[in-house]
């Protein structure tokens, strides 16, 4: 995955060794042997966390092992320690002396139908997330408890999945994977739905929302960026090596999921799946400072009406294409660059050198490549060097240079019908729901062809 020198059980023990959270060590006294393992984080949830425990599937390969973070911090509303406080008494009262597996209390066992419940509890004093922390922390914990399991050979499946509080699984979610043994595989993203609210405004924003996602990664996969996957915890399923060689999610309060694909899609292959899809819940909330919840809020809002919802012009990604084939330039040229931007197109009254020029310029660009060419020998590390700084955070960072510099968002009718990428140039008046479908099958086309930074192979002797 990683190079010849990339030994997993090295990793792995490095990681638990040294960045792994303290309650990771509760695993070495959690009894029995698992087929499979999910990873839950709950902040403020009551009946849509049930919901998604009752979805959570029987496996293939054994008992299932479900991991549910019940967090929040000193400073959360009242509203979620309620919600929370409500959670863990619903839990704890269908066993009447669940197993305490950790000196603190916080970890306790329960048992399931279909295999045992494992809460870790960050949500009463003396536990609180600290100030600052979420969502990150919460996925960090119970997937560091997962990766110990993994470690001892208690976890048959080759997979760490995590989703969400208000996911519903579909009845294959872990036959999806059942099979995939492809170790270049780093984690897997699989299909979604939302699942729409009765009040038909807020059930508009979420289509609308889930319209924008779907454009965006259509977007970048006809620029034909390694980064082009829906970066999404509720669907999200990691290699345990990959994922202790990244070290984990990030400690943040939103966008942690984002964060942790940028680096996986560093060290392995992306896989996007086309089964059944995961069913989200598009619904207003606050729970962290972007994302869905605030996104349809946003929507919603006096601010932001459904009449104003823009997707990004689709010359950003026409723009974004040519930087990445100016990289594939300079990379099968041996590092050889004619002018800063000697390779980009011409004659085309949409393209906007300049404007992509200064962008780049401005994000440290060209500094970057000339730095990757003077370590890079031959064209393949070249390349991943090249794509490995222009990563979906500098996408995305370069994406709202141009819409900001000259290539503002348009009318998301407008431009669905613009878009090479939608197949929706003949006519985009049908209504929403119709458009979310047609854009959703686009997407799937996509499972055939896994997203990532291209490994380099080493040198045969």
């Amino acid at each position: 995955m990683a190079g010849p020198n990339f030994s997993p059980g090295k990793a792995m023990a490095q990681y638990l060794s040294r960045h792994a959270e303290p309650e990771a060590e509760a695993a070495d006294r959690l009894e029995g042997e698992f087929g499979h393992a999910l990873q839950i984080p709950a902040y403020g949830e009551t009946e849509s966390l049930f919901g998604t425990l009752a979805s959570v599937p029987a496996g293939p390969l054994g008992e299932v092992l479900i991991v549910v973070v019940l967090n929040a911090r000193a400073d959360s509303p009242p509203e979620v320690h309620g919600a929370n406080r409500t959670a863990r008494e619903k839990i704890t009262s269908a066993v009447s002396s669940p197993r305490v597996i950790s000196s603190d209390s916080a970890v306790s066992v329960f048992p399931l139908p279909l295999g045992k419940l494992v809460l870790i509890d960050r949500a009463l004093p003396g536990r609180f997330l600290p100030k600052g922390q979420g969502v990150g922390l919460a996925r960090k914990i119970g997937c560091d408890f997962l990766l110990r399991l993994h470690a001892t050979g208690r976890l048959a499946s080759p997979w760490i999945h995590c989703t969400d509080a208000d996911t519903l699984l579909p009845n294959d979610y872990f036959d999806q994977l059942r099979g995939r043994d492809d170790p270049e595989e780093a984690a897997a993203i699989y299909f979604f739905e939302h699942r729409f609210e009765e009040d038909p405004t807020l059930a508009e924003a979420a289509r609308l929302y889930e319209i924008s996602l779907r454009y965006y990664v259509l977007g970048l996969a006809w620029a034909d960026s390694p980064y082009a996957y829906q970066s999404m915890g509720s669907c999200l399923a990691i290699r345990p090596a990959a994922y202790a060689e990244v070290r984990g999610f990030p400690k943040r309060n939103a966008a942690e999921d984002f964060y942790v694909l940028d680096k996986l899609a560093k060290v392995g292959r992306i896989a996007r799946l086309a089964g059944s899809p995961l069913q989200l819940e598009g619904r207003i909330s606050t729970r962290v400072p972007f994302g869905t919840g605030k996104a349809l809020s946003d929507l919603v809002s006096k601010r932001r009406g459904l009449e104003s919802f823009r997707l990004y012009h689709p010359a950003v990604f026409a723009h974004i294409a040519a930087w990445l084939r100016v990289l594939a330039a300079i990379a099968r040229s041996g590092g050889r660059m004619q002018g800063p931007l000697g390779q980009f197109p011409e004659g085309s009254p949409f393209f906007q050198s300049d404007l992509l020029q200064d962008a780049l310029a401005t994000m440290g660009s060209f500094e970057a490549v000339r730095e990757a060419i003077g370590k890079s020998k031959d064209e393949p590390t070249l390349l991943r060097h090249l794509h490995t700084w222009f990563d979906a955070f500098r996408t995305l960072k370069l994406v709202h240079a141009l819409r900001d510099g000259g290539l503002p968002s348009l009318p998301w009718r407008e431009a669905l019908a613009e878009a090479p990428f939608t197949n929706l140039t003949a006519s985009t008046e049908e209504d929403p729901e119709k458009l979310r479908k047609i854009l959703a099958e686009e997407e799937r086309k996509l499972a055939e062809m896994p997203a990532g930074v291209p490994a380099v192979e080493p040198e045969r002797a």
